[in-house]
């Protein structure tokens, strides 16, 4: 069982194109300490595909928390 994750910021990127939902990570990312955690949740697919290999290239962890046919939960933290 996986322990409870405190979010210290949230986004809903849902609808928002590339590479938009990107820069809007990386902005809030910029802005977080590195014991913090940023939630995301976005369009599968494209946008999906996009944050999370752009984001693990910049160094930072992230995680699918939740994902169905429309839309995926990230949890995404500096390494």
């Amino acid at each position: 069982m996986e322990k409870n994750i405190f979010v210290d910021h949230y986004l809903d990127l849902c609808g928002l194109a590339c590479p938009v939902n990107f820069v809007k990570c990386c902005l809030v990312l910029e802005n977080l300490s590195s014991n913090q955690v940023l939630k995301v949740d976005l369009d599968e697919g494209e946008a999906e595909t996009s944050v999370i290999d752009g984001l693990k290239e910049k160094g930072y962890k992230v995680k699918i928390l939740n994902k169905n046919s429309k839309k995926v939960s990230l949890i995404i933290s500096c390494e």
